[in-house]
Order: structure tokens, then C-alpha cells, then sequence
């Protein structure tokens, strides 16, 4: 099984977002907070991190840093309503690949963790 954590401070976005992850095959947590969202990764395996960038008390990028070292391997994508372009350039510069802005493509989201998924069961595509 992949899984999958939302994490914005949002929490209707983040619901809407779990509820068609979930409707797709996916196992989909959400947090609304970063201090959330370790508490739940710490709590079952998680396969990627899909997280807003603009948040209160934890920014995206520092949930980035604090994840990365904790869990080696968890994919991290931003999500982004408005240009935080500072913050979203020191997460690229430190490793993270995918920034999404809002409001979400869902077909594209699906795509792209429909591939993130195959690719950690091991299937040719």
C-alpha cells in the first residue's frame, strides 16, 4: 500500500484531497499543522508528503528539513497558493523536486502519485 499525508493548515483542503486519494487506492492521512504531521508519520508509515508551503508555526520547507532527516526516503512535494518563492527556492536548493501550485490539478496529482507508487512497487512503466 502507498500513503500519502496532506498536510495544510486548510483543513477542508486537505479533507477533499484524502477523500479522492482514498476514493484513487490511495491510504491518505492529513495533518493541518507540521507538528501534526510528524505526529502521524511517526505513527504509520508514510510513502509521501504533500505539504503547503505557507503555514503557521511551521512553514513547509522546515517540515522539509525536519522529515528528511528522521525519515530518509519519504518523498516531498510543495503545494503553494502564493508565491512564496524565497522559501520554495531554499526547498529545490535542499532537495525538493515538485512544487504544485493551488489550486491542484487532481488528474495531474493522481498521475503523479500513481507513479511515485509504482515506482516504489517495482513496476515497469
Amino acid at each position: 500500500m502507498f500513503s500519502v499525508l496532506i498536510v495544510d493548515d486548510t483543513p477542508a483542503s486537505a479533507a477533499a484531497l484524502v477523500d479522492i486519494l482514498t476514493i484513487k487506492g490511495f491510504t491518505a492521512y492529513q495533518a493541518s499543522s507540521g507538528r501534526q504531521a510528524l505526529q502521524i508519520m511517526r505513527e504509520h508509515p508514510i510513502d509521501l508528503l504533500l505539504t503547503d508551503v505557507i503555514m503557521p508555526e511551521m512553514d513547509g520547507v522546515a517540515l522539509y528539513r525536519l522529515t528528511r532527516k528522521e525519515f530518509p526516503g519519504l518523498i516531498t512535494i510543495l503545494m503553494t497558493a502564493y508565491a512564496a518563492d524565497e522559501l520554495i527556492q531554499q526547498g529545490m536548493a535542499e532537495g525538493i523536486k515538485t512544487v504544485l501550485n493551488k489550486p491542484i490539478d487532481i488528474d495531474f496529482l493522481i498521475l503523479l502519485f500513481s507513479t511515485y507508487r509504482k515506482r516504489k512497487e517495482g513496476e515497469n512503466f
